[in-house]
């Protein structure tokens, strides 16, 4: 009888409550609105004013439309359509907006209000902290003594520890025009001001492109002596911007550097960066002695199709050291080409000019034109020859001055693998190639035409072993590879435009024809034989381990007479490598080769990498080849072959969870002096990132001294979306 009365008590509370409240709940869900009436939760409910009034207390929670209100106390005062929440607010709207305080007062459907101690955190992360605001979701909301920061990993984290904010006696967060204001404003990094502006705009997290002054950068060089860059970003248009950024330098004045970025309706890109710059004090040496200097690089791709596109990359530079000079680009060599490239099923098609440029200053051949380059595949997909292909590459060597030539390739390959019941494998490949070439001796001011047909005909067996060790799972597997390749014609006029460097390696010992490129060939009949090791151990490294050696039977080997080679005899040198890793933190790699003529190791290669290990990275690089093995000294005699001895590495340590140092360097052996070295000292929080070094560049290249910089460079961390 009791739960029965207790049911009717309840019962006739709902219907009072919706007879003396009629706003308090909707007829009908909106489904646009999540909440379409005010909505209360908390453990105490107090109705005044014949239920106008209500007070909520204890956990208490207010739910209007998307709006989401949380306090120790709650009160509504319905005629007055107003909230008055008390004690750890937090109000949130959407996820979009989420505002904590000590007292907030909200009118207009919450949309206005008055809050006191008040911090507001944007759904990027931004946060606003004031001692007082009045808020307008709509329109605009003002906070007076205010301090303004964004970075994402406090999104969810209220007390994240912010090293860097903006201080001002006023922000305003204007949401018709999607920007926040800053009046008298400081830039504070950790604790200390770097800045102070009268006024500063910045974009509210809706905008996800506005034209603005990026974040500058110093360097300093014994050159250009003090510089600074300004970057400022320009919106075109929704798929356009453009970036200026003036190098400002105490010796040499501005350099002018511009970056112009496109994307295309049907998914393409284009990007163009031209730069110049008008120096006060050239160095007379060649070709830095000329005042105006200027670069030029541009890329893009442009779909045709669903199967085809068009593209380009282009560098141009008014000298060979200007860009190198100015840090804008580090390469000593580069190409420029444009191309129509297309892949439909598994057939591929690439029709493309090169231009090859090398800005180094060493008497060499005059650099090459490929007018054009085409590379095709088909693949035949036959029931019975899934694997029988048709290779073409045709590639028009041309030069201003020298020697040039064509040569037409097309190949018929077809290779497949096949597994014993007992495990062994077999991989069978055969092909055909025919080669056409016609050379231009300039000297002789005449053509050669020439051919040759090459087969190649493989087969490579092994049969791995497999173990599970108390130590972890292991394979041994034993390989042998029997070949024939035809041997190779030539012509005293033949041009060797794309093979001329070659390094036996455990990468291709099992293959026929080694040769990098399509002018050489590496003919003769071979075996090889190798052993391949891999073990997973218990605490989850992999090491693998490889050794070998090959064995020219019989048959044309052009590299015979290249002792750098490794296979200038019958028998190759003995090569090896051995790796570990475990679990990307320790990383180990060493290479080498054996020659059995000198017994000495010719190849030494050894990397080691540590990172996130004590709260450091570490890593390590020896690199020593002897002068006989060294693939540099390819076209070279043998007077002039040279060694390569460098040790290089760097080092990260951490001081503390948020400081460490950095280094790096690279050592010549050979020459007992350093190439190159540099450090620093790093910044790195979840918000804020900034790091100074020490840089000394030892390579001297005509006007390119030894010069020695300093760089400063941060970062300040702001949403994924950016």
């Amino acid at each position: 009888m009791v739960m029965i009365l207790k049911k009717y008590i309840y019962l006739a509370a709902i219907v009072m409550l919706l007879f003396y409240s009629p706003h308090l709940w909707a007829n009908e869900h909106d489904n646009n609105e999540l909440y379409p009436s005010i909505y209360f939760e908390a453990d105490n409910l107090l109705y005044e004013d014949d239920g106008k009034n209500i007070k909520a207390s204890g956990n208490a929670k207010l739910f209007y439309k998307s709006y989401i209100v949380e306090a120790t106390q709650i009160t509504y005062l319905q005629e007055a359509d107003q909230v008055i929440a008390e004690g750890n607010v937090t109000m949130s709207d959407k996820g979009k907006v989420k505002i904590t305080a000590n007292k907030i007062t909200l009118s207009d459907e919450l949309k206005n209000g008055f809050l006191e101690g008040a911090n507001m955190i944007l759904a990027d992360g931004s946060k606003i902290r004031a001692n007082k605001a009045n808020i307008n979701l709509t329109k605009s909301s003002k906070f007076t003594d205010a301090s303004y920061t964004f970075c994402e990993k406090c999104i969810e984290d209220d007390d994240c520890p912010y090293t860097w904010e903006f201080q001002s006696e006023e922000v305003i967060h204007d949401e018709l025009n999607k920007k926040i204001i800053f009046k008298n404003i400081k830039f504070n990094v950790l604790d200390k001001t770097l800045l102070s502006l009268p006024q500063f705009t910045y974009p509210d997290f809706t905008v996800k492109r506005q034209s603005g002054f990026l974040v500058p950068s110093y360097s300093f060089s014994n050159f250009y002596g003090h510089a600074i860059k300004v970057p400022y970003l320009y919106i075109l248009d929704e798929t356009s911007d453009l970036t200026v950024s003036p190098f400002i330098t105490t010796k040499q004045g501005p350099l002018f550097d511009f970056e112009y970025r496109k994307k295309t309706k049907n998914g393409g890109d284009i990007f163009f960066n031209p730069n110049f710059i008008y120096q006060a004090d050239p160095l007379d040496v060649a070709p830095g002695d000329e005042k105006v200097r200027a670069s030029i690089k541009t890329h893009g791709v442009i779909p045709i199709n669903d199967n085809f596109e068009w593209g380009w990359d282009a560098t141009y530079a008014s000298d060979d050291t200007y860009m190198r000079k100015y840090s804008l680009d580090n390469r000593t060599k580069y190409n420029s080409n444009i191309y129509v490239e297309g892949l439909r099923g598994e057939n591929y098609l690439n029709i493309a000019a090169i231009n090859y440029k090398n800005l180094l200053n060493e008497t060499e051949t005059a650099q090459a034109t490929l007018l054009p380059r085409i590379d095709h595949q088909y693949n035949f997909n036959l029931p019975n020859l899934e694997n029988l292909s048709f290779d073409n590459n045709i590639v028009n060597v041309q030069r201003a001055s020298g020697d040039e030539q064509i040569r037409i390739t097309s190949e018929l390959k077809w290779d497949e693998r096949y597994i014993s019941n007992n495990g062994i494998i077999i991989e069978p490949k055969l092909s055909l190639r025919a080669d056409h070439l016609r050379t231009f001796d300039e000297s002789e001011d005449e053509f050669t035409n020439f051919s040759r047909v090459i087969p190649n005909l493989s087969t490579s067996i092994s049969w791995p072993f497999f173990d599970n060790a108390p130590y972890g799972k292991q394979i041994i597997e034993p390989k042998i590879a029997v070949g024939y390749v035809g041997d190779e014609e030539t012509h005293e006029d033949f041009l060797n435009e794309d093979a001329q460097t070659f390094n036996f390696n455990s990468l291709n010992l099992f293959e026929m024809n080694r040769s990098l490129g399509f002018d050489r060939i590496d003919g003769g009949s071979k075996v090889s034989l190798g052993v391949n090791y891999s073990l997973q151990d218990e605490i989850g490294g992999l090491l693998n381990a490889n050794i070998g050696q090959s064995y020219h039977i019989n048959g044309l080997n052009s590299l015979e007479s290249d002792q750098w080679s490794g296979t200038d005899n019958y028998h190759s040198d003995i090569i090896g490598s051995i790796s570990y890793n475990l679990n990307d933190t320790v990383m180990l790699d060493y290479k080498t080769r054996y020659d059995k003529s000198s017994s000495d190791n010719s190849i030494n290669e050894f990397n080691l990498e540590m990172h996130n290990f004590n709260n450091y990275s570490f890593g390590l690089n020896y690199t020593d080849i002897k002068a006989e093995a060294n693939w540099l000294n390819s076209g070279l005699n043998a007077n002039d072959h040279v060694a390569l001895s460098e040790l290089s590495g760097f080092l990260e340590f951490g001081l503390s969870p948020d400081w460490s140092v950095i280094s790096s360097g690279t050592f010549n052996l050979e020459s007992d002096d350093f190439v190159s070295n540099q450090i620093g000292l790093r910044y790195d929080d979840e918000c804020l990132s900034f790091d100074i070094g020490y840089r000394e560049n030892l390579f001297t290249d005509r006007d390119i001294k030894k010069d020695r910089s300093i760089l400063l460079n941060f970062e300040l961390k702001t949403s994924a979306e950016d």
